[in-house]
């Protein structure tokens, strides 16, 4: 699954996409979409910032109002 799979609770990391400072905050779970064989499927953690970027502020369905649906579905994997 690609895009923003799971919220995880607040802990200290630096995120994988911006490289942002090491600091407590949420942790989101960002798939990238494969293109096999030269690009495998990998997930990185981020930041929210990165994750409201990567999911769109325009969209008619908030990140906000999906993330928890979709964490119970990427923790059953």
């Amino acid at each position: 699954m690609f895009g923003i799979n799971a919220k995880l609770p607040k802990k200290h990391f630096v995120c994988n996409m911006c490289s942002g400072s090491h600091k407590l905050q949420d942790v989101y779970i960002w798939g990238n979409f494969a293109i096999s064989p030269e690009h495998p499927y990998e997930e990185l953690e981020i930041c929210k910032a990165c994750a409201l970027r990567e999911h769109g502020k325009k969209k008619k369905v908030k990140l906000k109002d999906i993330i928890e649906e979709r964490t119970k579905q990427w923790l059953k994997k």
